[in-house]
Protein backbone atom coordinates (compact mmCIF):
# COMPACT_ATOMS: atom_id res chain seq x y z
CA UNK A 1 0.00 0.00 0.00
CA UNK A 2 0.86 3.58 -0.79
CA UNK A 3 2.81 5.11 2.60
CA UNK A 4 0.81 8.23 1.54
CA UNK A 5 -2.43 6.22 3.46
CA UNK A 6 -0.55 5.98 6.60
CA UNK A 7 -0.16 9.32 9.04
CA UNK A 8 3.48 9.96 9.95
CA UNK A 9 2.17 9.93 13.25
CA UNK A 10 1.55 5.98 13.31
CA UNK A 11 3.59 3.57 15.04
CA UNK A 12 3.49 0.06 13.94
CA UNK A 13 5.19 -2.82 15.27
CA UNK A 14 6.00 -6.09 15.24
CA UNK A 15 4.83 -8.47 12.38
CA UNK A 16 1.80 -6.14 11.00
CA UNK A 17 0.45 -7.16 7.27
CA UNK A 18 -1.46 -4.43 5.79
CA UNK A 19 -4.00 -4.79 2.42
CA UNK A 20 -4.16 -2.55 -0.62
CA UNK A 21 -5.91 0.78 0.10
CA UNK A 22 -5.60 0.89 4.07
CA UNK A 23 -6.02 4.31 5.76
CA UNK A 24 -4.21 4.37 8.87
CA UNK A 25 -5.12 7.74 10.86
CA UNK A 26 -3.16 9.80 13.31
CA UNK A 27 -1.54 8.37 16.56
CA UNK A 28 -2.66 5.23 15.92
CA UNK A 29 -0.80 2.14 17.55
CA UNK A 30 -0.32 -1.32 15.46
CA UNK A 31 1.66 -3.85 17.40
CA UNK A 32 1.68 -7.80 17.26
CA UNK A 33 0.61 -10.57 14.90
CA UNK A 34 -1.99 -8.18 12.83
CA UNK A 35 -3.48 -8.67 9.65
CA UNK A 36 -5.82 -5.69 7.76
CA UNK A 37 -7.50 -6.36 5.20
CA UNK A 38 -8.04 -4.32 2.07
CA UNK A 39 -9.82 -0.76 1.48
CA UNK A 40 -10.02 -0.70 5.71
CA UNK A 41 -10.29 2.63 7.51
CA UNK A 42 -8.73 2.89 11.02
CA UNK A 43 -8.83 6.07 12.65
CA UNK A 44 -6.97 8.48 14.91
CA UNK A 45 -5.79 7.12 18.40
CA UNK A 46 -6.89 3.58 17.72
CA UNK A 47 -5.06 1.41 19.49
CA UNK A 48 -4.50 -2.75 17.65
CA UNK A 49 -2.42 -5.10 19.49
CA UNK A 50 -1.88 -9.14 19.82
CA UNK A 51 -2.93 -11.72 17.73
CA UNK A 52 -5.85 -9.78 15.73
CA UNK A 53 -7.41 -10.56 12.41
CA UNK A 54 -9.13 -7.85 10.15
CA UNK A 55 -10.57 -8.09 7.16
CA UNK A 56 -11.84 -5.83 3.91
CA UNK A 57 -13.38 -2.79 3.70
CA UNK A 58 -14.04 -2.19 8.17
CA UNK A 59 -14.28 1.21 9.47
CA UNK A 60 -12.46 2.06 12.90
CA UNK A 61 -13.57 4.78 14.80
CA UNK A 62 -10.93 6.69 16.39
CA UNK A 63 -9.83 5.74 19.97
CA UNK A 64 -11.31 2.06 19.28
CA UNK A 65 -8.70 -0.63 21.53
CA UNK A 66 -8.81 -4.02 19.79
CA UNK A 67 -6.50 -6.61 20.70
CA UNK A 68 -6.36 -5.41 24.30
CA UNK A 69 -5.66 -8.78 27.22
CA UNK A 70 -8.78 -10.09 28.68
CA UNK A 71 -10.28 -8.68 31.93
CA UNK A 72 -10.05 -11.97 33.74
CA UNK A 73 -7.98 -12.97 36.65
CA UNK A 74 -7.82 -16.19 35.03
CA UNK A 75 -5.58 -15.10 31.74
CA UNK A 76 -2.16 -16.20 32.13
CA UNK A 77 -0.70 -14.39 28.64
CA UNK A 78 -2.04 -17.56 26.47
CA UNK A 79 -1.68 -16.86 22.94
CA UNK A 80 -5.53 -15.92 22.19
CA UNK A 81 -6.48 -13.70 19.32
CA UNK A 82 -9.81 -11.26 17.70
CA UNK A 83 -10.61 -12.14 14.39
CA UNK A 84 -12.78 -9.70 12.81
CA UNK A 85 -14.94 -10.10 9.17
CA UNK A 86 -15.37 -7.96 6.73
CA UNK A 87 -18.06 -4.66 6.00
CA UNK A 88 -18.31 -3.99 9.59
CA UNK A 89 -18.49 -0.29 11.03
CA UNK A 90 -16.86 -0.09 14.87
CA UNK A 91 -17.62 3.36 15.87
CA UNK A 92 -15.62 5.31 18.53
CA UNK A 93 -13.89 4.09 22.10
CA UNK A 94 -15.06 0.58 21.15
CA UNK A 95 -13.21 -2.59 22.78
CA UNK A 96 -12.63 -5.63 22.29
CA UNK A 97 -10.93 -8.03 24.01
CA UNK A 98 -8.73 -11.47 22.90
CA UNK A 99 -9.96 -14.45 23.82
CA UNK A 100 -8.11 -15.81 27.61
CA UNK A 101 -7.77 -19.69 27.40
CA UNK A 102 -5.06 -20.73 24.86
CA UNK A 103 -5.72 -20.65 21.33
CA UNK A 104 -9.64 -18.97 21.56
CA UNK A 105 -10.26 -15.93 20.38
CA UNK A 106 -12.93 -13.19 19.90
CA UNK A 107 -15.19 -13.06 16.78
CA UNK A 108 -17.10 -10.80 14.79
CA UNK A 109 -18.85 -11.76 11.90
CA UNK A 110 -19.28 -9.41 8.75
CA UNK A 111 -21.69 -5.95 8.32
CA UNK A 112 -21.89 -5.60 12.04
CA UNK A 113 -22.68 -2.04 13.59
CA UNK A 114 -21.00 -1.40 16.99
CA UNK A 115 -21.55 2.09 17.87
CA UNK A 116 -19.98 4.12 20.45
CA UNK A 117 -18.64 2.62 23.63
CA UNK A 118 -19.92 -0.68 23.01
CA UNK A 119 -17.63 -3.32 24.98
CA UNK A 120 -16.62 -7.26 23.95
CA UNK A 121 -14.87 -8.78 26.51
CA UNK A 122 -13.07 -12.12 25.84
CA UNK A 123 -14.25 -14.97 23.96
CA UNK A 124 -17.72 -13.20 22.56
CA UNK A 125 -18.72 -14.18 19.24
CA UNK A 126 -21.01 -12.01 16.96
CA UNK A 127 -22.38 -13.21 13.29
CA UNK A 128 -23.53 -11.12 10.71
CA UNK A 129 -25.49 -8.06 10.40
CA UNK A 130 -25.62 -7.20 14.40
CA UNK A 131 -25.72 -4.08 15.70
CA UNK A 132 -25.07 -3.28 19.24
CA UNK A 133 -25.96 0.56 20.29
CA UNK A 134 -24.52 3.30 22.41
CA UNK A 135 -22.23 2.08 25.46
CA UNK A 136 -23.61 -1.85 25.62
CA UNK A 137 -21.72 -4.26 27.28
CA UNK A 138 -21.18 -8.08 26.56
CA UNK A 139 -19.83 -10.57 29.40
CA UNK A 140 -17.04 -12.86 28.64
CA UNK A 141 -18.44 -15.81 26.22
CA UNK A 142 -21.82 -13.95 25.02
CA UNK A 143 -22.88 -14.54 21.95
CA UNK A 144 -25.13 -13.02 19.28
CA UNK A 145 -26.35 -14.49 16.49
CA UNK A 146 -27.23 -13.00 12.62
CA UNK A 147 -29.29 -9.79 12.55
CA UNK A 148 -30.12 -9.37 16.43
CA UNK A 149 -30.13 -5.93 17.57
CA UNK A 150 -29.34 -5.10 20.76
CA UNK A 151 -30.41 -1.03 22.28
CA UNK A 152 -27.80 0.83 24.07
CA UNK A 153 -26.86 0.66 27.51
CA UNK A 154 -27.63 -3.17 27.59
CA UNK A 155 -25.62 -5.29 30.24
CA UNK A 156 -25.35 -9.05 29.64
CA UNK A 157 -24.49 -12.02 31.92
CA UNK A 158 -21.28 -14.17 30.64
CA UNK A 159 -22.61 -16.89 28.33
CA UNK A 160 -25.60 -15.73 27.34
CA UNK A 161 -27.08 -16.42 24.13
CA UNK A 162 -28.63 -14.52 21.93
CA UNK A 163 -30.98 -15.44 18.59
CA UNK A 164 -31.19 -14.48 15.05
CA UNK A 165 -33.63 -11.23 14.92
CA UNK A 166 -33.61 -11.00 18.02
CA UNK A 167 -34.30 -7.35 19.59
CA UNK A 168 -32.91 -6.15 22.95
CA UNK A 169 -34.58 -3.12 24.18
CA UNK A 170 -32.65 -0.11 25.92
CA UNK A 171 -31.30 -0.77 29.68
CA UNK A 172 -32.05 -4.37 29.50
CA UNK A 173 -30.02 -6.45 32.04
CA UNK A 174 -29.51 -9.83 30.49
CA UNK A 175 -28.95 -12.98 32.36
CA UNK A 176 -30.49 -15.68 30.91
CA UNK A 177 -30.51 -16.62 26.76
CA UNK A 178 -33.13 -14.76 24.37
CA UNK A 179 -34.78 -16.90 22.29
CA UNK A 180 -34.75 -16.02 18.41
CA UNK A 181 -37.09 -13.67 17.04
CA UNK A 182 -38.15 -12.19 20.13
CA UNK A 183 -38.21 -8.91 21.56
CA UNK A 184 -36.84 -8.55 24.84
CA UNK A 185 -36.66 -5.59 27.76
CA UNK A 186 -36.27 -4.51 30.96
CA UNK A 187 -34.57 -5.23 34.66
CA UNK A 188 -34.83 -7.74 34.90
CA UNK A 189 -35.37 -8.73 31.42
CA UNK A 190 -39.07 -10.00 30.18
CA UNK A 191 -39.85 -11.44 26.75
CA UNK A 192 -42.17 -8.58 25.11
CA UNK A 193 -43.04 -10.46 22.52
CA UNK A 194 -42.02 -11.11 18.72
CA UNK A 195 -39.94 -8.92 16.79
CA UNK A 196 -42.05 -8.01 14.30
CA UNK A 197 -40.81 -4.59 12.91
CA UNK A 198 -37.24 -6.29 12.80
CA UNK A 199 -38.90 -9.17 10.80
CA UNK A 200 -41.03 -7.05 8.16
CA UNK A 201 -37.36 -5.05 7.56
CA UNK A 202 -36.32 -8.77 7.09
CA UNK A 203 -38.96 -9.21 4.55
CA UNK A 204 -40.18 -11.90 6.19
CA UNK A 205 -43.46 -13.38 4.90
CA UNK A 206 -46.62 -12.54 6.42
CA UNK A 207 -47.21 -16.45 6.61
CA UNK A 208 -43.72 -16.98 8.28
CA UNK A 209 -44.55 -14.46 10.74
CA UNK A 210 -47.73 -15.59 11.83
CA UNK A 211 -45.94 -18.93 12.42
CA UNK A 212 -43.49 -17.65 14.75
CA UNK A 213 -46.22 -15.44 16.36
CA UNK A 214 -48.04 -18.98 16.73
CA UNK A 215 -44.72 -20.22 18.27
CA UNK A 216 -44.28 -17.36 20.66
CA UNK A 217 -48.36 -18.04 21.90
CA UNK A 218 -47.41 -21.56 23.03
CA UNK A 219 -43.99 -20.71 24.79
CA UNK A 220 -45.27 -17.76 26.43
CA UNK A 221 -49.09 -17.46 26.78
CA UNK A 222 -50.12 -20.98 26.88
CA UNK A 223 -49.32 -21.48 30.31
CA UNK A 224 -47.50 -24.68 29.24
CA UNK A 225 -43.55 -24.83 31.00
CA UNK A 226 -40.75 -24.97 28.84
CA UNK A 227 -40.37 -28.58 28.47
CA UNK A 228 -43.95 -28.69 27.34
CA UNK A 229 -44.07 -25.83 24.98
CA UNK A 230 -41.28 -27.41 22.86
CA UNK A 231 -43.56 -31.20 23.06
CA UNK A 232 -46.06 -28.89 21.82
CA UNK A 233 -44.08 -27.19 18.70
CA UNK A 234 -41.88 -30.57 17.63
CA UNK A 235 -45.06 -31.23 15.03
CA UNK A 236 -43.86 -28.20 13.21
CA UNK A 237 -40.39 -28.58 13.73
CA UNK A 238 -39.95 -29.06 9.85
CA UNK A 239 -40.83 -25.50 9.25
CA UNK A 240 -37.33 -23.49 9.23
CA UNK A 241 -38.14 -21.20 11.37
CA UNK A 242 -40.12 -22.91 14.09
CA UNK A 243 -36.77 -25.26 14.07
CA UNK A 244 -34.62 -22.52 14.92
CA UNK A 245 -36.56 -21.32 18.02
CA UNK A 246 -36.24 -25.22 18.96
CA UNK A 247 -32.62 -26.01 18.28
CA UNK A 248 -32.10 -22.54 20.07
CA UNK A 249 -33.87 -23.43 23.32
CA UNK A 250 -32.50 -27.18 23.87
CA UNK A 251 -29.14 -25.65 23.41
CA UNK A 252 -29.58 -23.28 26.34
CA UNK A 253 -27.33 -24.20 29.31
CA UNK A 254 -28.72 -20.88 31.30
CA UNK A 255 -31.96 -21.61 30.34
CA UNK A 256 -34.52 -18.99 28.58
CA UNK A 257 -35.53 -15.35 29.60
CA UNK A 258 -38.70 -15.70 30.74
Amino acid sequence: MGSELIHKTAIIEGNVSIGNNVKVGPYAYLSGEIQIGDNTEIGHCVQIEGNVIIGNYNKIGHSAHIGAPPQDVAYNGSNTSVTIGNDNIIREFVQIHRGTKEGTSTEIGSSCFLMGGVHLAHNTKLGNNVTIANNSMLAGYVEIDDFAFVSGLCGFHQFVRVGKYAMIGGLSRITKDCPTFMTVEGNPARVAGVNVIGLRRREFTPERRKSIKDAYRILYRSGLNVSQAIDELLPSKDNADIGEIINFIKLSDRGIIK
